[in-house]
């Protein structure tokens, strides 16, 4: 498929303008061409340029015609340097022809092939001679330079036209050999298609996995949270020894349930951070909330103010805490179960607290 754009393109460039592989020394000058002459003393140099309105891609010719009479040399040499560039335009082509005449008088031709760097509106730069005039009656004695600096010649570029291009590579395409080709674009849109559908089908199925990640974590939470509810309630309410630790144990359970359940990163946070960042749950209700706040100032009591409860009060803030973690839960699983529809309740606790306070006490 490269080979043939490649192609493409050659054949139409190819065919941009008839005068490309003429040679410059056997072009004239057309009538439309714009020309500018400049005299000074005996000597007179004319720049002619053509075509007058070239299209961009189109060779533009600039001829230098210098003449002389007998006594007097004019010379360019700034041209003659091997400069590539004249003014913006790209010098691609330069040829010079310079001969005297039998009687002696100098006629120099030089003529450039340019290349305009873009369309719009350019000029072409004045060229700069050197003429001594040697003759016994000018008075210069043979040893002065004059210069000579001819005229800008402003040129308007014109663009490509987009139906000349279209034409161009519509005839180049019918030149190409048929072995030249490679893929078709068909066969190129259903590959890049297909692509996509397959990445559109992987972001799908990795944001799926997500998903059901974040879903099995949040189970997850409730499971721990319920294991380690039990755990704590198995070893009985605390004595004034060890009501520290166990309130912090206990508070910490709920906390971290709610973190792995809501997605919550606030392990460091105090309890007036910690609520503040989990009011913003979407899924918990102010009953919730409310439910939250006392559970976390109970144990708070405790832990920094020196509160020492009894044991059926260690057992009851338990037993919130237990009552808050199965009310917030994730009901995914329990969606589907045999309840009548009309029930329109939280169903019961799978294991509810022992109500024997008096042996815990």
């Amino acid at each position: 498929m490269k080979r043939a754009l490649l192609a493409l393109m050659f054949v139409a460039c190819g065919n941009a303008s008839p005068l490309d592989h003429q040679s410059p020394t056997s072009l004239q000058p057309p009538k439309d061409s714009l020309a500018k002459t400049t005299e000074n003393g005996p000597a007179k140099a004319t720049v002619t340029v053509w075509p007058s309105k070239p299209t961009l891609g189109e060779p533009i010719y600039l001829r230098l015609d210098v003449e002389a009479p007998s006594g007097v040399d004019v010379d360019a040499p700034f041209q003659e340097a091997g400069d590539q560039r004249l003014g913006r335009f790209k010098v691609v082509g330069f040829v010079r022809d310079s001969h005297r005449q039998p009687n002696g008088s100098l006629h120099q031709e030089q003529t450039y092939t340019l290349e305009a760097p873009s369309s719009g509106k350019h000029r072409v730069p004045p060229l700069r001679l050197e003429m001594v005039d040697s003759r016994p009656d000018s008075g210069n004695a043979g040893t002065a330079k004059q210069e000579i600096l001819t005229e800008e010649v402003p040129l308007d570029v014109a663009p490509v036209a987009a139906a000349t291009i279209g034409k161009d590579l519509a005839s180049a395409a019918g030149k190409l050999d048929p072995d030249v080709g490679g893929t078709p674009w068909t066969t190129i849109l259903l590959a890049i298609s297909a692509a996509a559908v397959v990445l559109s089908s992987s972001i799908l199925m990795f944001r799926g996995y997500r998903s059901r990640k974040r879903v099995a974590a949040k189970r997850d939470a409730y499971q721990e949270a319920i294991a380690k509810l039990r755990s704590l309630e198995a070893r009985g309410a605390p004595d004034d020894t060890n009501a520290d630790a166990w309130f912090v144990e206990l508070s910490a359970i709920v906390r971290g349930y709610l973190e792995h359940r809501y997605d919550i990163r606030a392990p460091e946070l105090t309890t007036e951070e910690f609520l503040l960042v989990a009011s913003r749950a979407k899924e918990l209700t102010w009953a919730h909330r409310t439910q939250l706040t006392q559970f976390l100032e109970s144990c708070d009591r405790v832990k920094f103010a020196g509160y020492r409860p009894d044991s059926n009060e260690s057992i009851d803030t338990l037993a919130a805490a237990r009552a808050f973690v199965e009310q917030t839960r994730l009901r995914e699983d329990i969606v589907g179960k045999a309840a009548p529809p009309s029930a329109g309740r939280e169903p019961p606790t799978p294991n509810p607290p022992p109500s024997s306070r008096t042996e815990a006490a």
